[in-house]
């Protein structure tokens, strides 16, 4: 069942790259795009490669994030923005955009940057608050009262702003591919392919955990505290990065795990890895599609095409545990 699972879902994501390559608001010959990639259809054939592979190290990573968190919290409503490392991406690019000062002094750093630190400033922090038992509950909720931090401070901040800096921050919000080129792919790719690797290595480690902390402290030998701040270290430090170039991409790190796990009857997350992987890329390979104006023709904010798909999903998973409780 998995390994036609995954057959499916790779020719569905084919599928989903060769559309994305072919449709769009200009038509152009697939062939004669590559056989001339300096001419005007190679061109736009460049512009949509470059978004078909970074829908797909996105999506992949945001769901591979999203497993390793609700794994990791017990909790299928967890994702990759529980942590508040959304929050403090977006408050690092809102420092960026919306003091004129800042952007001014410091515009040779980049947006990136920015957005990064921000990312690692909330996720140390929330590390540091939540003291050496980690409790993850206690991290909810720290994650939780960051977010709210943010969001004030960024509300002081756009009142604050210029009508420029607050259109540049507007439009990152949204969520956006227009930012990244071919070499920021590469080493979003490369963070990916680690990333990946990490997940692998941890797999049966968070599979054992799943089980319990009394088990896991009778199979394995390992500090179960220290493992536990690794895998919130290397889940924020990736969502932060992916973050900061294409901007808050909500829903899909919450909504491919669980789509996953109620289709397919397991909580493995061995098993769950590649499904993931190609569920995760299929999901904002279509958002993006939609959004660019390649399926309907109206052009759409990628963060609110995500939505669309994904609040039902949430719903559902909520009116299900509801139920669960009552019952």
């Amino acid at each position: 069942m998995k390994n036609r699972g995954v057959i499916i879902l790779f020719f569905v994501l084919l599928a989903l790259v060769v559309l994305e390559l072919l449709l769009g608001s200009v038509d152009i010959d697939l062939l004669h795009a590559f056989d001339r990639f300096d001419s005007v259809e190679g061109n736009i054939l460049q512009s949509r490669l470059l978004r078909a592979c970074l829908s797909i190290v996105v999506g992949a990573s945001c769901g591979l994030i999203g497993l390793g968190i609700q794994t990791l919290f017990k909790n299928p409503l967890a994702g990759p923005t529980t942590l508040g490392v959304n929050s403090g991406a977006s408050l690092g690019v809102g420092v960026f955009y919306l003091i004129p000062a800042v952007s001014s002094q410091f515009e040779w750093l980049g947006l990136s940057v920015f957005a990064v630190l921000g990312a690692l400033f909330f996720l140390f922090l929330l590390i540091a608050v939540a003291g050496k038992s980690l409790n993850l509950t206690f991290v909810l909720i720290i994650g939780l009262l960051l977010s709210y931090g943010s969001y004030a401070m960024l509300e002081v901040l756009l009142q604050l702003s210029d009508a420029v800096g607050m259109k540049n921050y507007v439009f990152w919000g949204m969520g956006s591919f227009n930012r990244v080129n071919f070499y920021a792919l590469g080493g979003l790719a490369l963070i990916s392919v680690v990333g990946f690797g990490f997940m692998k290595r941890y797999a049966s480690w968070l599979n054992v955990y799943a089980l319990g902390d009394a088990e896991l402290k009778l199979l394995t030998k390992k500090s179960v505290s220290f493992n536990k701040r690794l895998l919130l270290l290397v889940f924020g430090v990736w969502i932060g990065l992916i973050t900061s170039f294409v901007g808050p991409i909500a829903f899909v790190g919450i909504v491919v795990p669980n789509i996953l796990k109620l289709f397919f009857k397991t909580s493995n997350v061995n098993k769950l890895l590649p499904m993931t992987v190609l569920f995760g890329a299929i999901l904002v390979l279509l958002a993006d599609l939609i959004a660019r104006g390649a399926l309907g023709g109206f052009i759409l904010p990628l963060n609110a095409v995500l939505s669309v798909l994904g609040v039902p999903v949430i719903v559902y998973f909520l009116i299900k545990r509801i139920s669960g409780v009552r019952s």
